[in-house]
């Protein structure tokens, strides 16, 4: 049996709330960003001021539900392609810079 190095890094995000993104040690060098609608959610309601009651993994109730649901609908691959390099510039990861000018470098696929 081959064992293989995860390397996981746990964050706090201003916009996304917490999550971890995780990369493997070997090739192709895969990597996973685990994010929660809910707590991108809670941020962007605490971030304009819209009060609401937070659960574990979800919100209760919200005083503005209409502007929870355009903020949840707001929530698309842009932004979350835009987290995952802003998290990838900051992290280290296995290539370096002549791969990234080869051409060699992660490529986003939103389950």
């Amino acid at each position: 049996m081959v064992m293989c190095n995860q390397y996981y890094f746990y964050v706090v995000d201003e916009d996304f709330g917490p999550l971890f993104i995780k990369f493997s040690s070997y090739f192709p060098y895969t990597a996973r960003i685990c994010i929660n609608g809910h707590e991108y959610a809670k941020r962007q309601l605490a971030i304009e001021g819209i009060e609401f009651e937070a659960l574990d993994n979800g919100i209760l109730s919200c005083a503005d539900p209409v502007r929870l649901q355009q903020i949840l609908d707001e929530l698309d691959e842009t932004k979350i392609e835009a987290l995952v390099y802003k998290w990838l510039d900051r992290l280290p990861d296995p290539f370096v810079r002549e791969d990234h000018e080869a051409g060699y470098n992660y490529r986003i696929s939103i389950l």
